[in-house]
């Protein structure tokens, strides 16, 4: 059985917009070294710390566009911890309203629009009903590579794309069956 894609690293975009003329999410590193530092300010050692951090960085807001690429329904992706140091991933989805929310409704709604991401009415002339998603996928650190870094506690850019990797990996393997319904409309 194949994972259905919902987020993928685009390495083309990145090398072909590249202002050093290596890597765009590079550079972004090189300009994000807090979010790699840790409670002592020191460049953390911690597999988990060092994949959220290159996956806020390879997000928007952070990039723009950026390096991970998702499916139009993602609205936005966000890290977490819990009290025992566990990591998950919150990916916020654009969904259909329930059937016993719509069956209650009365009159013409309008709802999501289809676009790339999909985005719900912004003119207030009619009731708009739209509902959010939200999976949180728990991150363990096993299989996570081991922090890497350059001269200046610069992250490794190899090493942060392959947390990326891994990470697009995991989200992929638990959401793709939720996708791959999206786009068969079998649900809306």
């Amino acid at each position: 059985m194949s994972t259905y894609v919902v987020f993928t690293p685009d390495d083309q975009y990145d090398r072909d917009h590249a202002s050093d003329g290596e890597s765009r999410y590079g550079a972004y590193l090189r300009r994000n070294l807090a979010s790699f530092l840790d409670i002592d300010d020191w460049p953390t050692g911690d597999p988990l710390e060092f994949a959220a951090a290159a996956w806020r960085v390879a997000q928007s807001p952070v990039m723009s566009p950026a390096y991970v690429t998702a499916h139009p329904r993602v609205l936005s992706t966000s890290v977490g911890w819990d009290f025992e140091h566990c990591l998950a991933i919150t990916v916020e989805v654009a969904s259909g309203v329930p059937r016993e929310v719509a069956r209650g409704l009365r009159g013409s709604w309008t709802g999501w629009r289809e676009g790339d991401p999909w985005f719900d009415e912004e003119a207030n002339d009619r009731p708009v009903a739209s509902s959010v998603l939200k999976f949180r996928v728990p991150m363990p650190e096993d299989g996570l590579p081991e922090p890497a870094y350059r001269a200046a506690s610069e992250p490794d850019t190899e090493v942060a794309k392959e947390a990326v990797e891994i990470v697009c990996g995991r989200l992929n393997a638990a959401l793709g069956g939720a996708f791959s319904r999206f786009d068969r409309k079998e649900v809306a």
